[in-house]
């Protein structure tokens, strides 16, 4: 969208000498750019100023009016540059839906513009030249069109909760590191689980690379759904003397379907809460008849963690 919208504008330059204008989002940190959907953001700004007769170019490309939005405690400083003057607004948050904040920005910026707008230059003489131009088989090549990269973000968690094998209730431990490209996220998951009882002791260490997508519900609430594949260690140790194989190690594949609430308490400290479905090879322990542990091909996994932006 971003490209097809300076593709419109370099149509306008070619038709009438319009003012070249920039907007630029990059003082904003990673987590207020996805915050305030800044692709979304850029692109009304961009095609109001289009519609305003306006060029838009990239904020790396030379332009005559430059505009930029920067963080403030109250909200957004919203300034505008030309030649000459140099003019500047602030926008309060929390007032609105997201909608209603990108409407006041792009107004503002439009607004901003205008009263900047420095008069066009006139278009050069055209060449002398009687000679045709020649002919190409191919298309002629286009200028680059600059497109603001995707914020990163790279995030450790640490946390703890329970295994759930039917009736029974283990301590789950689970530590992941999760590199952001925008929404989007991939995941490493390493777990560890167990229980003990007087007769046998039971270990699960699990691994699992993750996919996921993150979606903001209010400004620090998120939701972010995902799957997953790796595997699952199973690791037994018999307490009966008499037993020939008193211990083992079993390894499953398994994979995960999860959902994790996110509450974010500062702009780099935030609270999760996880629930995962695993599907993996069922495993059962028994002993003269009697059961002394099992787990089914499905085991939910429920906890909290604390996840700390790197």
């Amino acid at each position: 969208m971003t490209a097809l919208l300076s593709a419109l504008s370099l149509v306008f330059l070619t038709q009438a000498p319009a003012v070249s204008v920039s907007f630029d989002l990059r003082p904003l940190s990673h987590q207020d750019y996805r915050r305030w959907e800044g692709v979304e953001l850029e692109r009304k700004v961009a095609l109001r100023l289009i519609q305003e007769g306006f060029a838009v170019v990239s904020p790396e490309s030379p332009a005559q009016l430059r505009l930029r939005a920067s963080r403030t405690p109250e909200g957004l400083r919203l300034e505008a540059a030309g030649p000459r003057q140099r003019v500047e607004q602030r926008v309060r948050m929390g007032r609105g839906s997201l909608a209603e904040l990108h409407l006041e920005i792009a107004q503002k910026l439009s607004e901003m513009t205008r009263a900047l707008k420095p008069e066009p230059e006139p278009p050069p003489p055209e060449p002398q030249v009687a000679e045709p131009a020649p002919q190409t088989d191919g298309p002629l090549p286009q200028p680059p069109v600059g497109v603001a990269s995707a914020p990163r973000s790279s995030e450790l968690s640490l946390g703890l909760g329970s295994l759930w094998r039917g009736p029974a209730v283990d301590p789950h431990l689970l530590l992941s590191i999760r590199q952001g490209l925008g929404a989007f996220g991939l995941e490493a998951e390493a777990g560890l689980g167990g229980s003990r009882g007087a007769e046998l002791t039971v270990l699960e260490a699990q691994g699992g690379a993750f996919i996921s997508y993150r979606l903001s519900a209010s400004e620090r609430l998120q939701l972010e759904p995902g799957v997953g594949a790796g595997v699952v260690l199973h690791t037994y140790q018999l307490a009966a003397s008499w037993v020939s194989a008193r211990s083992g190690t079993q390894v499953s594949p398994a994979g995960w379907a999860r959902m994790k609430l996110r509450w974010r308490l500062t702009e780099r400290l935030a609270v999760e809460l996880r629930v995962a479905l695993g599907l993996l090879r069922p495993v059962s322990h028994a002993s003269e008849g009697g059961t002394l542990w099992s787990r089914g091909g499905a085991r939910l996994e429920t906890g909290a963690s604390l996840s700390w932006r790197l």
